[in-house]
């Protein structure tokens, strides 16, 4: 499935002409994110838009890959739009600053698609632990072309094999160009790691304590823009 335009989602934006550290202050201050317009072959502008509107377009189906029709306030014409990067405070969960692209008819755009896995693995049942390695994978890809997700079947996936971002290419739409590293593993089976019990000599009769270990699950934030990145406005 594909990501399409949502033609019912308008987001208004306010050009604002007051930049800096302080005037973005403010403008978080009532509830406002502060943000910059690019691409299009025209000149990037800053903008402020609601919080609300931009809670309510990560809620799409698409999340952060959706196009929506952008409006700026006090004109007329409408440019379809998505968002290209967020900065969101890892402490508060504020959203600090964000950045929307204008979409172009046949321009390619660069996106990060997230992988979800699904299938009852046969490695696990076989004793073995999965470690889901890479989460999404960037791509160019042309805007009407971009996946929602990739969903990954691992049903048949075995003790001591993975799969790698290749593999995954066969399910990719045909504009798409990945720019991460095809041989990147995506999901590895493994055996979990045996360890004695501390101060037992190696013929005790205790039993050997089981020891596994997983990847912590990373925290999910929308867009490609860095936590805790000092604020640009």
């Amino acid at each position: 499935m594909t990501t399409s335009v949502t033609e019912e989602l308008v987001i208004t934006v306010e050009r604002r002409e007051d930049v800096g550290k302080g005037a973005a202050r403010k403008l978080r201050q009532q509830g406002q994110v502060p943000g910059v317009v690019y691409g299009g072959g025209k000149e990037p502008f800053s903008i402020s838009v609601d919080r609300k509107a931009v809670e309510d377009l990560l809620k799409q189906e698409g999340g952060e890959n959706t196009i929506f029709l952008l409006k700026l306030k006090g004109a007329k014409q409408e440019r379809r739009a998505m968002i290209k990067e967020i900065q969101i405070d890892p402490i508060s969960r504020r959203f600090i600053h964000i950045d929307f692209i204008r979409v172009t008819r046949g321009q390619k755009l660069t996106v990060s698609v997230p992988i979800e896995l699904t299938g009852d693995c046969v490695g696990v049942r076989h004793g073995g632990l999965l470690e889901f390695v890479t989460r999404e994978i960037e791509m160019e890809v042309l805007p009407r072309e971009i996946p929602e997700k990739l969903e990954l079947d691992v049903s048949e996936l075995e003790v001591d094999e993975h799969i790698t971002i290749e593999e995954l290419m066969s399910m990719l739409p045909e504009s798409a160009r990945v720019l991460d590293d095809p041989g990147r593993v995506v999901v590895t089976i493994g055996m979990p790691r045996i360890s004695k019990v501390a101060g037992e000599e190696e013929e005790g009769e205790v039993e050997p304590e089981l020891v596994i270990t997983e990847q912590a699950e990373p925290e999910v934030i929308h867009g490609r823009g860095k936590e805790g990145e000092e604020d640009t406005d």
